[in-house]
Parts: C-alpha cells; structure tokens; sequence
C-alpha cells in the first residue's frame, strides 16, 4: 500500500520587520479565506514522497520544499520589480503579498547567494500571489537564486517566460524554481519557452506548468555553444545538473488549431534536454516523479538529447508519441509509468544511442500503428551519424530488461526507422509483453539483434513477429500469454491464473547493474519475476501518478482545465462487451478479429450500435475509431464518415464536424448503405515508380526525350507521404531546355489500363496535379480515361490558375487535385492517362523556345495521387469492425 506524509502548512505569516511598498496594494486576501479557481490553499496538500521511496540518485535537497522567510514583503508587482537586482545580498527574500496583480512583470534578480543564504523571490504565502495578464519575462543570475510560489495565471511571454540567465556566459548556478504554477500563458509570437533553463544545477520542482500551444518546448535544457568558443567555455556554457522533480506538466495541444497533431510536426515536446549537436556531452540531469498528461503537440513528449541523465518514475498519461531518447548516450530510462489511455496516437518508448538502461517500464496501450518509429519500445537503426550529428547513432550496448509492454501496436519494434543498419548488442532479458495487437515483433526483417543476449522473454500477442527471419521458436523469447489481469490499481499484473513467470537470473549483462527492484520499487527476490512487476507483499514506494501526487507542497491548485476534451462515450472500447449501447444484431468480435484487449464490435448486414452523446453547441469535434471492414460512423444528421478497410489490420480514421445548434445527437456504427471503392489501379502514389527511378510495369510513359516528344521521370516531390511504399514521390513531366529538337505538339505523361471495372457504373478519377508556373503557364493538364480500342470516353483539362481553392498536398501544397466524373458503361477495363499540353495555338517554336518558362525552368509538370473508385452496396458478406470509439473537442 502506498501511503502519504501529510505536513501542516502555516499560512497566513505575518513577518515582523518586513517594510512593505508604498505602491497601490493588489486586492486584499486574507490567508485563511480560500481562493477562487484555479487555487485552493485550504487544506494544502503535501505530494513528497513516502521515506522509502527510492531517490534515483537526486540531491537530497529537492525533496521538499523550502519554507518562506520574508525580508520584505511588496503589496505591487512595480515596487518588488524596483527593490530587486542582479546584485542582491545573500540571504534576501523579497515577497509579493497575497492578491491578483495585472500588469507586466518584467523581473530580473540574482548575485551571491550561498545554500545556506539563497536569494529569493516569493509569494509571501505560496500559492497566494497571483499574476494574472501583462506582459512576464523573469531572467534569474548569479548563484543560489530562487523562485518559489507564485501563480502566473493567463500572463504573456515572449521568447522565454522564465529564463535562468543574465546573459551569455552569465548564467544561473545552483539555482531554484519552486512551487511556482504556469496555466495558460499566452505567447506573444509562434514560438517561446516557458521555463528556459540555462547553467549549472538548477531545480525545477514542485510545479504545474500547462497550457502552450506555440512552437519550442514547454521546458528547455539549454545547451547550445558556438563552435569558435574553446572546448572549456563551451563545458561552461552548457546546462548540466538539471533536476525536474514532482511537477504536473500537461496540456500542450496539437498546433495551428489542429485536433490531432501531425507526423511531421516537430518542437513542440513538453521537455527537450538539448540540441542534437552538444548531445554527446556529460547532461548528468534528472526528470524524476513527474506528471505529463495530454502532452499531444508531436511524436515526442520527452526529447532527450544528452548524455547520463535518469528519466525515472515518470507517469506519462493521455499523450501522443514516446518517451524517446532521441541523442545521447548512458541514459537510466527507468521505472516509468505510460498510460495511453487509448489515446490513438500515443507511443512507448524510443531508442537511440549507445550504453542506455531501459528497465522496470510499464508501457500499455501502445497505438500509433502508422509509423516505423513508434511503439511499445522501438530500437531505432543507426544511420551513420556521429556524435554531433543530427542523424540516428548507433544503438549497442543497451540493457533492455524486466520491462511490461501490454495491449500496444508494434510492441518490441527492433530495428525501427529504415535505416542502414541494425541495432546492435542489446541485453534483451525478462520482458514481458502481453495482449499484443498484431505481431509482438516488428521490423524484423533483417533479423534478430547482431551479438545480443536474448534471454527470459515471455511474450504473446496476436501473431510472433512480422517477418519469417525472427519465427516462432527464436532463443531467449517463449511465445505464451501470461494472464495478465488489472489490479487495483488499474495496471496490468500478474494474476492467479498466470503460468510460471521466473526470471533468467544470471544472465550476461556487460556492465549493466542487476535489476534488484520492480516498477513498485520492491526489492525483488530470488526466483524473480519477468516483467516490471514481481507480485511481493512488501511496502510499495512507487505507483502510477497522478495530478494530486505530484505539484507544490505548501498549498493545492486546482486541476489546470484542458485543452484537448472527450467527450463521453459509454464502453467506447468494448471493455464491457456491448454495454451501454442500443444493440441491434452486433456481436464481440473472435480475440484474433478484435483491435485491443480482445474486445471490438462486429456487424453485419444491417446491424448496427448506437448511444446518445452530448455535444457543446457550435464547437468543433473530431469523432474517430480503430475500424476494420466496410464501415460507417455517424453523429445523427450532424456527421458521418464512411469506407472500407481491407486486410487483417485495423485502421484509425478520424473526420472532423461542427455540432452546430445540437447539444446531444445519436451515435451510431453500422454499414455504410455504400462504399466508395478502389479499383485495381497499382502504384497510384508513384511511390514504386520513384523507388525504380522512373520504371514500371503497370505505367506506361508517352515520351521520347531523343526524338522531341518530351520526357517522363521520376520525381522526390512528392503530394502526400506514400504509405507503403518504399519512397515518396511523383512523375515528373517536361521538355528539356537543353535540346532545341521539341515538337511541343507532343503531349508526354502517364498511362496505365486498369482491369475488373464494374459495368454500368459511375466512376471517379483523380489525381494531383502540380505546375509551379502561375497563372501565365504555357502548360495544360489534359487527363481522361480511354477505351480498349484507344478511344476517349472521358477527358477535362486543368490549367493551374483554376486551381487556387482545389484540395492541396500535404508534404508540397503546389500539387492541386483534379477530377473527373464518367460512367463505365460496357467497359470492364478502361486506360487512365494523364498528359502535359503545351499551348502551341498561343505561342510558335520560336516563341517557346525564347520564353522564360522554357530558358529559366524548362516546361516541366509534376503528377502523383491517382484514384479510380467508385460507390457501390457493400457484398452481402461484408462486416465491420470497430474499436476505441473518441469524440475529441477543443476549447482553447
């Protein structure tokens, strides 16, 4: 059982001696009364940690907080500004009374302070001085400065809000930023730091830090150097002995207003530890007993990028993307907790880099399934990068042990990212990975890892691995479930009905330290147990966190209101089988047909689920799910989304809608009354066709560069990332500039036949269409589909100045989709094609050939994105599957 030391907490001091300002006071609190949300002080709440706890090698110190010993005490924000220096007295305390303060707080303070005598800024009463609005930019100097209990509550920052430095190579040693509360500071620009810690030793504890949605991290370890300083003011310069110790970080929203963030956005993490090219250098930095909830800005929530720093005993919860090692080597990533909540695109943990521990992690519900670089833990291939490099270094010498991976996609992932070559010398003992969703292993192609100790491993899932070169049967790993069941405290534990779990005890390490506790910081026993947890009866010191776990000692605030909201769905997930929803005809899904935990809903023919769910009028949703099948989605009249998902796998979609007037409406899955489908048209997104640079055998290229008739390749541009293919890319269409033979009457492009056409049927054909020559292009799309005989049943003609509104690529927005509408008729196979037509009727050879397009650019088109589908009634025997129903709302 995990207990709580609850302290009393004195409020309401008065200190004699203290000199307060002449200025206006801020508006009167008593210290006994309560304060309006966001803070509650009465009664405090005291989240140090139980004296067994284990310290992860913490300074003693930041294990509780200092108390509050005015030297003088300020009723204005101004007088505090005026009274402070870069020079201060050791031993100075100058507080902000208890009130709200408006107006800017442009505060720089700091000199000699010594532990003994810590210059200090506070609120008189923590958690009682409240700055609410106006500009804030706090810079802390010298040595042994502190900042502790204030709340900034709606302030503006601009590149940093706190900053723990004078100045280049006037930085913040031994320094301190305690109990402070940061909820919804607004950015002034589209970038900015928060907390921007610079220096030597500095702690940032016992805090509350939410709310950004502008670019850099929520918190940044500053470690950045100019190469043309010698090697020792570089060392100087760099941030080293960080400590990040029992804050409640959370709330960092997908940017640019998105409900979910995309794959490719990047710095918006919620801690990044330095700069890819300083990594190799010593951190010796800690972020220990941590809360990061609802950290969906990127792929990353904690961005490592130093060397010897713990990351321990974190609880990440509700998240996109990974606690990931991004640069850096001999890490502790150890006994951290990360929950995903079926938070569709969350992540586990990521690996890159040489002489880390990765033990004792609880990872469940792993989902992010679109993306070699993600998973329960993910091993990531080495690029050939060094120490400095922005690439991928070397994964070897890695202790990878007594981890829990349960209900997540892609759960070991081996070798991840496409790179080059292997990860290499990896200690992989006693994991256990349980209720895998598809295969347990993933990015196996090239085998298991090269001169590794593969030893103890109890894994199970819905299928070994994804390739035949790591099968069933392979050294160290035993394919069975272990029974895992949820204790009570939620986590996935060994039960009664679990099969032998004994560890491989003396196994080679290297020089890895045994694994002598489990995730509850219990001390193991011999015969010990695979996994994080080893079912003991001891005291339990360590346990998933939560908000009231973690934050300020000397007073309690209030739950910082998110930004990213679900919506309630009732057993979104099929836990309780079909619980809670109107039931008509579905059934559970067979365990090796469902998404996650065995429990996903299948329909057929007619059948359908629905439940009622309340909306906020006028806001806007996004309703998602883990389908498989021929499917449909529907908020009454409001919204629907439908399609069809072949194969074993599921897939998540997600559509956005506004509620409109509606303030509850009818969710309802079901089959769609009709399906749009794809025909048989291969390498649509040109992916294989880049891959084999400009060959193929399903396209046909109309071309002959040698003879005038223009020229067709290959192209990186590329309208969207190409899922499934081996590259991204598109065809590039132009007449060179270097040959003066054209027949610019010749119209080169792309074709392709595709067979199994439904007779009789309306067809769609698209395709994106890129010219970056403005309005004035001499070049024209003509595109159309023709007959067996050659024939054309259909054709448009786009040009690029009426294409200004047309939906855009994702990766190059220059490309414009196009369509085209006809109807199949008594064809069963039809020739799509795609031309570049030059306006010969305009211009003359002679005319062309002196024109700027053609000298400066050449006459050059790119294509990519092509579809053929059509609508058609799901087959008779068609189903649906669907998993992790979520309907998200943002209110920023």
């Amino acid at each position: 059982m995990y207990f709580k030391k609850y302290l009393p907490v004195v409020l309401g001091l008065i200190v004699v001696g203290c000199n307060s300002s002449s200025d206006s006071p801020a508006t009167p609190l008593d210290p006994t009364d309560p304060v309006d949300p966001p803070v509650i002080v009465d009664p405090p709440v005291d989240p140090e940690p139980t004296p067994n706890e284990p310290s992860f090698g913490l300074p003693e110190g930041v294990l509780t907080v200092a108390s509050v010993n005015c030297t003088q005490v300020f009723s204005s924000t101004s007088a505090l500004v005026d009274a402070a220096s870069k020079e201060m007295d050791a031993g100075t305390t100058l507080c902000l009374a208890d009130g709200e303060y408006s107006g800017d707080f442009q505060l720089s303070f700091g000199g000699n302070g010594t532990m003994e005598q810590p210059i200090k800024v506070a609120a008189e009463h923590p958690g009682k001085a409240i700055l609410k609005g106006g500009e804030v930019a706090i810079n802390m100097g010298g040595s042994y400065a502190q900042l502790q209990g204030l709340i900034f509550d709606g302030v503006e920052y601009g590149s940093n809000l706190i900053a723990t430095r004078f100045g280049t190579n006037d930085l913040c040693h031994n320094c301190r930023i305690s109990e402070i509360a940061i909820i919804d500071a607004k950015a002034q620009d589209d970038y900015g730091i928060l907390v921007h810690i610079y220096g030597k030793d500095v702690w940032l504890d016992h805090s509350v830090i939410s709310g950004k949605t502008v670019q850099n991290p929520m918190i940044s370890f500053n470690r950045w150097v100019d190469d043309s300083w010698d090697e020792a003011t570089k060392l100087a310069e760099l941030a080293q002995g960080i400590v990040v110790y029992n804050n409640y970080i959370a709330n960092r929203p997908p940017a640019n207003n998105k409900m979910y963030a995309g794959s490719s956005d990047n710095d918006y993490e919620a801690i990044r530890t330095g700069l890819s090219f300083t990594h190799h250098y010593p951190g010796n930095s800690f972020i220990v007993r941590n809360v990061f909830e609802r950290i969906q800005g990127e792929a990353e929530v904690i961005s490592n990028k130093g060397s010897n720093n713990v990351i321990a005993y974190n609880t990440i919860r509700n998240s996109y993307g990974s606690l990931t090692n991004r640069h850096g080597n001999s890490n502790k990533i150890e006994h951290n907790f990360i929950l995903s909540e079926d938070y569709p695109l969350a992540g586990g943990i990521r690996i890159a880099d040489d002489g880390h521990s990765v033990v004792n992690n609880y990872i469940e519900g792993a989902r992010y399934q679109n993306t070699s670089h993600h998973g329960g833990i993910v091993l990531l291939g080495y690029d050939g990068a060094g120490d400095g490099d922005n690439g991928y270094q070397q994964v070897e010498n890695v202790h990878v042990a007594n981890n829990t991976i349960v209900d997540s996609v892609n759960s070991l992932n081996i070798d991840g990212g496409g790179k080059p070559q292997q990860p290499k010398t990896v200690y992989l003992a006693n994991n256990l990975i349980d209720k895998a969703i598809g295969p347990v292993i993933t990015q196996a192609e090239r085998g298991m890892l090269p001169d590794s100790t593969v030893v103890g491993n109890i894994f199970h899932g819905q299928a070994f691995s994804d390739d035949d070169a790591v099968p069933l049967g392979t050294a160290g790993i035993e394919f069975y479930s272990a029974n895992l069941q949820r204790g009570t405290d939620e986590l996935y534990r060994p039960s009664d009905s679990s099969p032998n779990l004994d560890a491989v005890s003396d196994y080679n390490k290297g020089d890895f330290a045994d694994v002598n506790l489990d995730m509850d910081g219990q001390t193991r026993t011999e015969p010990s147990s695979v996994g994080a947890d080893q079912p003991l009866t001891s005291s339990v010191s360590l346990k998933a966190l939560s908000f009231a776990d973690v934050g300020p000692s000397s007073y309690q605030i209030s739950k910082p209101q998110a930004t990213m909201l679900e919506a309630e769905i009732i057993n979104p997930a099929f836990d309780d089988e079909l619980n809670a929803w109107t039931n008509n005809g579905a059934q559970i899904a067979e365990a090796s047909e469902s998404f996650s935990r065995s429990a996903s809903a299948q329909l057929s023919g007619s059948s359908s689920l629905s439940q009622t769910v309340q909306l906020k009028a006028n806001t806007r949703y996004a309703l998602s799910a883990f389908v498989k099948g021929s499917y449909q989605l529907a908020l009454g009249d409001i919204a629907k989304q439908a399609g069809v998902v072949t194969g074993d796998d599921y897939k998540w979609v997600s559509s956005e809608f506004n509620s409109g007037d509606a303030t509850e409406a009818l969710l309802t899955l079901s089959l769609p009354d009709a399906v749009t489908t794809d025909t048989d048209l291969v390498d649509g997104n040109l992916g294989e066709f880049r891959s084999n640079s400009g060959s193929s055998d399903a396209w046909v290229q109309h071309e002959d560069s040698g003879a005038g008739l223009g020229d067709v390749g290959s192209s990186g541009d590329s309208a969207f990332s190409d899922s499934g293919s081996t590259s991204s890319g598109s065809a590039r269409i132009r007449f060179k500039n270097s040959a003066s033979n054209h027949d610019f009457t010749a119209t080169p492009g792309l074709s392709q036949t595709v067979a199994n056409i439904p007779l009789n049927t309306e067809l769609e054909y698209s395709l994106y269409y890129c010219d970056n020559k403005g309005d004035s292009s001499l070049s024209t799309l003509h595109y159309g589909a023709k007959d067996s005989t050659g024939a054309i049943i259909a054709q448009a003609f786009a040009h690029v100045k009426d294409l200004s509104n047309a939906p855009q690529g994702s990766v190059k927005s220059c490309f414009k989709q196009v369509t085209l509408s006809f109807n199949s008729a008594g064809h069963s196979s039809v020739e799509v094609f795609a031309y570049m037509q030059i306006d010969t009727a305009s211009y003359n050879d002679a005319a062309i050939y002196a024109h700027e397009q053609f000298t400066d650019n050449e006459l050059e088109v790119r294509i990519d994105e092509f579809k053929l589908s059509y609508s058609a009634a799901p087959d008779a025997a068609s189903e649906a599957f669907f998993d992790d129903i979520r309907l998200m709302s943002r209110e920023d």
